[in-house]
This record gives C-alpha cells, sequence and structure tokens, in this order.
C-alpha cells in the first residue's frame, strides 16, 4: 500500500474526541508532550506508552509520531515487565499515567493553564513508516517484537471504520487496553481516523461496564469474549439504549455467550477473527437464535484468504508485514465458502496425540464448559516424551450449587461421559476464577505456575 495517512482528517477543529475534549484540546496537550521529547537518534528509536487512560495515550501516541519516534506498546503493564523492555536498546523512555513509574509522566503535561507551545500540526504519515512496535507475550509469556507500519495499522483501522459504518456520530467504549492491539485499533485508531469520540475508562467489570456504556451513550462496544461473558450477572436494561455494534475478539465467542447477550440485552454480536502478527482477517455475526447454524467469516476488504496443506489458512493482506512471505501461512484452520467467505475451525495446533490418541483441546475445553457451574476453562498440551508424548493440563473456573469450587473427581466424572479416559487432562486446577490478562488473554508461563506450586 502506498501514499500517506492522515489522522483526524475526518474531524473538526473542535469536533468531539472525548466527552469532555476536543480535537484543538488534544493537539495542545499533545504538543506540550512533545515538547519534552527529544527527536531520534537514530532510526527506529523508541518510546514505550503504558497510559490506561485513552485520552492521555493518545496525546502520548500523537506526540510520538510528531517527532519521528516509534511507539512501543508493552504485553502487559506490570512493574517487571516495563522494567525489562526499558532494557532494550532502542527504547528511550516511558510515557506513562501511573504513580511511581520512571520516565515521563504525561499527566503533569496536560491541561498546562499557561502554555508556551503552539498546537501540533499534524503531517501525513507515509504508508511504509514504521509507526508501532507491539511486544506481544504470545502463549509463552516470552515477548516477541511485532513492528507495524502506518499502511497496516492506519490502513486497516481506516477498513474497519468503513466496514462497519463507524463515523462522528459513534463514541467508542472498549474494555480492551489500548496497549493491546485489538484495543488500539478499535478503541483508539478507528475513531481517530473515522471522526468518531471515545471514552476515556477501561472497565473490566460488569456493573461499571453498563454504568460507563450508559453515561458515555456509547454506540459501540468493543469488548473480548471474557468480559462479555462477565455481563450474565446484570439486569435486561442495565445498558439502556443498545450499542449499536458490539465486537468481540482475541478467542472464539462461546455460543452460549452469544445466545445470553441476544437474550438478555437484544445484543447481536459482530466477531472479527484477526492477530498481532496478521491484522485483522474477517468478521461474522455470532449466533443470536438457538439452533441457529455459525456464519462464515467474511474477509476484511483488500483480505484474501486460501486453504493450504492440511487446511491450513493462507493470507494475502495489506495489513501484514511487507517482509512477510506471501501467502503467510497462518496456524488456523479453514474450508473456504467462496471468495470471501470462510469457515474458521481452529487453530491447527489445537490437536495433539497422546499415547498415539488424537486428542482436541477445543473439545476438551467445550465439554468443560459445558458443565453446570462452570465459569471459564483452558486446556493447553505439553511434551512430556515417551510413549504419552504429551500430556494436557486444564485450568477451570467454577462453583456447584452450595458455592463450593468444583471438584476436580466431579469435573472427571462429567467429561467421562463424553470423552475416552486418555483424552482427559493429566492435570486440573480449579479455581475462582481465572488469571486472565485485562485483554482477557492467558498466559502460558502463569498457568504453569498454578501448577508447580502443588
Amino acid at each position: 500500500m502506498s501514499g500517506a495517512f492522515t489522522l483526524l482528517a475526518a474531524h473538526g477543529a473542535h469536533g468531539a474526541i472525548t466527552r469532555d475534549h476536543d480535537v484543538a484540546e488534544l493537539l495542545s496537550d499533545a504538543a506540550e508532550i512533545a515538547s519534552r521529547l527529544d527527536p531520534p537518534r537514530r532510526a527506529g528509536e523508541q518510546v514505550l506508552v503504558v497510559c490506561h487512560d485513552r485520552y492521555r495515550f493518545a496525546c502520548a501516541l500523537l506526540a510520538s509520531l510528531s517527532r519521528g519516534l516509534v511507539v512501543a506498546l508493552p504485553p502487559s503493564t506490570q512493574p517487571e515487565m516495563i522494567r525489562a523492555l526499558r532494557q532494550h536498546e532502542d527504547v528511550r523512555t516511558v510515557l506513562h499515567d501511573h504513580d511511581d513509574m520512571p520516565g515521563l509522566d504525561v499527566r503533569a503535561c496536560l491541561g498546562a493553564a499557561q502554555r508556551d507551545v503552539a498546537p501540533l500540526t499534524l503531517a501525513p504519515i507515509e504508508a511504509d513508516r514504521t509507526i508501532v512496535v507491539v511486544y506481544t507475550s504470545g502463549t509463552t509469556g516470552t515477548p516477541l517484537r511485532c513492528p507495524k507500519t502506518a499502511a497496516q495499522l492506519l490502513g486497516e483501522a481506516v477498513a474497519l471504520a468503513e466496514t462497519f459504518g463507524i463515523g462522528p456520530a459513534d463514541r467508542i467504549f472498549a474494555t480492551v487496553p489500548p496497549h493491546h492491539i485489538y484495543g488500539l485499533l478499535f478503541g483508539l485508531l478507528v475513531p481517530l481516523v473515522s471522526g468518531a469520540s471515545f471514552a476515556r475508562e477501561t472497565s473490566l467489570h460488569a456493573a461499571p461496564l453498563a454504568a460507563m456504556v450508559r453515561d458515555e451513550r456509547a454506540s459501540v462496544l468493543v469488548s473480548v469474549p471474557a468480559h462479555l461473558r462477565g455481563l450474565e450477572v446484570l439486569e435486561r436494561d442495565a445498558f439502556g439504549a443498545r450499542p449499536r455494534h458490539v465486537f468481540s475478539s482475541g478467542a472464539a465467542l462461546p455460543e452460549t455467550v452469544s445466545l445470553m447477550l441476544a437474550e438478555r440485552f437484544d445484543f447481536r454480536v459482530t466477531e472479527v477473527l484477526g492477530s498481532s502478527e496478521t491484522g485483522g482477517i474477517g468478521h461474522r455475526t455470532a449466533v443470536w437464535q438457538s439452533g441457529q447454524p455459525s456464519a462464515p467469516f467474511v474477509a476484511l476488504p483488500g483480505v484474501r484468504v486460501s486453504e493450504g496443506e492440511g487446511g491450513r489458512m493462507q493470507i494475502e493482506s495489506p495489513f501484514l508485514d511487507p517482509s512477510a512471505p506471501r501467502p503467510y501461512v497462518s496456524a488456523d484452520r479453514i474450508v473456504v465458502v467462496d471468495t470471501s467467505r470462510f469457515v474458521h475451525l481452529g487453530r491447527a495446533d489445537g490437536v495433539v496425540k497422546v499415547g498415539g490418541t488424537r486428542v482436541s483441546l477445543q473439545e476438551i475445553e467445550a465439554r468443560l464448559l459445558a458443565i453446570p457451574g462452570v465459569t471459564d476453562a483452558t486446556v493447553w498440551a505439553v511434551q512430556v516424551g515417551g510413549a504419552r508424548g504429551h500430556e494436557t493440563r486444564a485450568v477451570i473456573a467454577g462453583k456447584d450449587a452450595s458455592g463450593q469450587l468444583l471438584t476436580i473427581d466431579a469435573l472427571r466424572k462429567e467429561l467421562l461421559r463424553w470423552l475416552e479416559p486418555v483424552v482427559l487432562p493429566r492435570r486440573m486446577r480449579v479455581l475462582d476464577a481465572l488469571p486472565r490478562e485485562p485483554t482477557g488473554k492467558l498466559r502460558r508461563d502463569v498457568l504453569e505456575a498454578l501448577f508447580e506450586k502443588s
């Protein structure tokens, strides 16, 4: 993709950015931060942006880009993770809104009564310029570097806004933090390129989430399955006016959750398929009526998918790293329906052999989630060598009718109604709640540590 992208092109000079800030204030606050940043000494120099408040994040983002710096996004905002990333030779400093964090606290730069700095003037950003580096922990906990050009990120933001008809009349509320690629795209970049506004806060809990959506009069809710599942504790009228778009990504949305959302709140959820490495791939409307078949995914504009060896998904996309091989072969399995639609069958690495028997990790998860009282579950495989080859492990959240944690014996008994003994997880833990990050993701190292403590 060639050309250049201009942020805020769809906003007027005083167009709304948040409920309390317009474009003029955003550019003034961003200029104040930019005045504290020196230009890069070498190509690719990064600033780590760790702002919970989405408006402050936007200010830090624009300030960094205006100074020719690359914005680095951490996989989490935990102190040790930030400390480790700061040791990277390309990371100059941290822009943050936290207490007791080294770097530049952007809160001191915003809303200054006396301004000696002219408001920021945004220059077009060349399509091939690297503007963001996403550090993703994946499933291992080891940060992986994933650079993104303007064509990848801003091109995708424009495509998403056009695909879903998002514009100046919309206000977007996201439960996903802006340092996550999905939260950055839907919660910040889509409103910036489309003329929409966004909510500053990020809430993970059902009651305050609904209250914020109501107070912000949000027309778009951006979330993940783990957060959407938690809405089952709310009353039918919790949201007031129904958002016209509800998005879910990061993992497959269980049918039971999509049906609950449709029945209780009249939400028809749009599932978005993508990853840090590939960008957005496709979207579909989740099941909203009992007995309704799952819809195939529809590829995003410019994205083409095909079946490779073993049904692996092959991707041609403007949102891929320009240096990535074409077609890009993902770890997902699909069946192509026609030139724009495909059925997603899960990850190719979701099937392992245990003692010579093929085991589907997704099936075990589905059987666990179907057990009364189970609210969350994850299953993974570990290589153990020998004749067994792999063993499966599971962490489950759930309680029985008396409010006690479900027992492993009870879970095994239920699983044995459906699965052969060899298929059952060799090791299991039952908790009040799974240790999910704010993005809804689970880190493999955190899960493994649960078994090391026993």
